[in-house]
């Protein structure tokens, strides 16, 4: 196995102040968009048309006419019920799939809704910086699989954007808080947004930013506390289940939760009005109602973040604080939690709607412009292929950072194999049938040799963004075939967790398993090599010979269909001593054959 180093491109000479490029860090965000861009050595925030920094990603198509972002509440009064919100969800599932939106007339992907929001940012950063602009860095989940990863990349790129960098958006937060600190240290990355929760524990050391472990669920943000918030609204002062209400009137409570909340992080008894159906109700809200409703999905984070601490192997002690990022962190309630449970410094000085787009902005500037800060993410599990006998061989380890390239040389494993599957994996356990698969393609074309004489490299290259790619060749005739690897369905964060669990929980019955499993490949090796040399066992053997080679090949095929790995280490290694005579007198037939009709005068 050999490691290659890739050359970082943030390595480049500094550039002076008239040279220097812009290069937008964009925080594509399921609730909201921020933009911004350094210049003159401090981050500007872009602003739309209004003059908003905060950019609703929401889309809304009106006649022939699309609407994104602030232009929504600014320019339309009806229809509110047909936008589209949260589009950063449906990359979850699988973004090319295509359905109505809606009341746009033609099925659309979410890669395709996602590009109209990149088109008007892109327009929002020309209009403001008064220059054409293609180059960005694009935040995105740390547990986004290889398929939504490229899919955002892709709804960036429709737009004309050239995207340098997928940055994990607690990453991304961490750079920020990093760049202009010097934070050296270990740091939680708490990042609750309006629709994911990320959680990561990053050490910062002179510039070098490295994931020690993440976690997280990509179906938890804000949102979902505005959300249970109406529930609550709902069965407490309308005695209406939420479920019955009309989707006009879910909107226009989820509106007003989402509203109150905010205001109650600053009073703790609020007396509003609420219109539903043209009917007026008095509302008086307490902070304690809010807490109630959305305290158990605050404890769900809690325990994910414990759970993320015990993966780093860092003892609470060796924490230096907490990072908080995301709107929904200005919650009372939750800094109550996390100091109550980490009684550890919270760091939420950088403006914790920004700060995500902040760190991807400077990164964004040290990749066209050169930096001495490197930015360091990690594999989040095992990468590798299936080998003989159904076992999982490991190339790229998990919490191995990236980007990384590692190759590994495989045989085949038949008398005169002309194909082989690389099938591509991704989990801790020791056999395929427990991992996850993540795709295969099949290299053919092998000359037919024996068994262990062709060498196959398999190389897997992860990028700086999470996409794998994995190829294989043939080395004596140099066939090659190459797949990127993009998952067919997302990996949610709790079967992650189960993932890595189980395989702790099972490390000694997986190793016990695969043991036998490498028994009985070695055992079916070596009793085909002998039957594709009968002719020569025949020949060379003496009768009793060849009756103690056939009765131990009988035995020891019983032992590998008991699963008896202790009896087939046996007969291996009975079998081995009773054909080394027979190795022996080959060998020497063979030179002797080799060397007939040659003058030894002259050798």
């Amino acid at each position: 196995m050999s490691l290659l180093q890739i050359e970082e491109p943030i390595r480049g000479e500094q550039t002076t102040e008239s040279e220097k490029k812009f290069c937008i860090g964009i925080d594509f965000g399921t609730t909201n968009c921020v933009c911004s861009v350094k210049i003159d050595g401090n981050v500007t925030m872009i602003t739309d048309e209004f003059g908003e920094v905060i950019i609703p990603s929401v889309v809304l198509f009106k006649d022939s006419d699309v609407f994104v972002g602030n232009q929504i509440k600014k320019k339309i009064k009806n229809g509110l019920e047909n936008r589209i919100f949260s589009i950063k969800r449906d990359f979850v599932e699988n973004p090319d799939a295509k359905k109505i939106y809606g009341n746009h007339k033609q099925k659309l992907s979410p890669i395709e809704v996602s590009s109209l929001i990149f088109k008007y940012l892109k327009n929002c950063c020309e209009s403001f910086l008064g220059k054409e602009i293609s180059k960005c860095v694009v935040t995105v989940p740390a547990y986004f699989d290889e398929r939504s990863r490229f899919a955002i990349k892709q709804s960036a790129s429709l737009v004309g954007f050239e995207v340098l960098r997928l940055v994990n958006e607690p990453t991304s937060a961490a750079y920020a808080y990093g760049l202009e600190r010097k934070t050296r240290g270990n740091y939680f990355v708490y990042d609750l947004g309006g629709g994911t929760f990320d959680v990561s524990i990053l050490k910062l050391t002179d510039g070098v930013f490295k994931v020690l472990s993440t976690g997280g669920d990509p179906f938890l943000g804000g949102d979902d506390l505005d959300k249970l918030f109406a529930c609550k609204i709902a069965e407490d002062f309308l005695n209406l289940r939420f479920e019955d209400l009309s989707k006009n009137n879910k909107v226009i409570l989820v509106r007003k939760a989402k509203l109150l909340k905010e205001k109650l992080q600053k009073e703790t008894v609020l007396n509003e009005f609420l219109e539903i159906d043209k009917k007026q109700i008095n509302l008086e809200i307490t902070e304690k109602v809010l807490n109630m409703a959305i305290s158990e999905i605050l404890d769900k984070t809690i325990s994910i973040s414990t759970a993320v601490l015990e993966e780093s192997d860092l003892k609470e002690n060796e924490i230096d604080g907490f990072i908080l990022v995301g709107g929904s962190t200005r919650l009372k309630i939750l800094i109550s939690k996390i100091q109550e449970r980490f009684q550890l410094k919270i760091f939420s000085d950088i403006d914790p709607d920004l700060v995500v787009s902040k760190g991807a902005a400077l990164h964004a500037d040290g990749l066209v412009n050169g930096t001495e800060n490197l930015l360091l993410d990690v594999t989040p599990l095992s990468l590798g292929i299936e080998t003989a006998g159904g076992l999982m061989e490991k190339i790229i380890h998990r919490n191995t950072t990236i980007p990384i390239v590692k190759e590994q040389e495989f045989t085949t494993y038949e008398e005169g194999q002309t194909a082989i599957k690389i099938h591509i994996l991704q989990g801790e356990r020791e056999m395929v049938k427990y991992n996850r698969t993540l795709g295969e393609f099949v290299l053919d074309g092998i000359e037919p040799k024996p068994p262990g004489i062709p060498r196959i490299n398999v190389r897997f290259m992860v990028d700086a963004n999470g996409l794998l790619s994995v190829s294989a060749t043939d080395k004596s005739s140099a066939i090659q075939k190459e797949l990127e690897v993009k998952t067919t369905f997302n990996l949610e964060i709790d079967q992650m967790r189960i993932m890595i669990e189980e395989s702790i929980k099972n490390s000694s019955l997986d190793m016990q398993e695969r043991l036998l499993e490498e028994s009985k490949v070695d055992a079916i090796r070596f009793i085909n090599e002998l039957q594709s040399m009968d002719s020569d066992l025949k020949e060379i053997c003496s009768a009793e010979e060849l009756n103690k080679i056939n009765s131990y090949i009988k035995l020891l095929s019983k032992e590998i269909q008991k699963d008896n790995r202790e009896g087939i280490l046996d007969f291996l290694k009975k079998l081995d001593l009773a054909t080394q005579s027979f190795s022996e007198k080959r060998v020497k037939q063979k030179i002797k054959s080799a060397l007939i009709g040659k003058n030894y005068d002259k050798l």
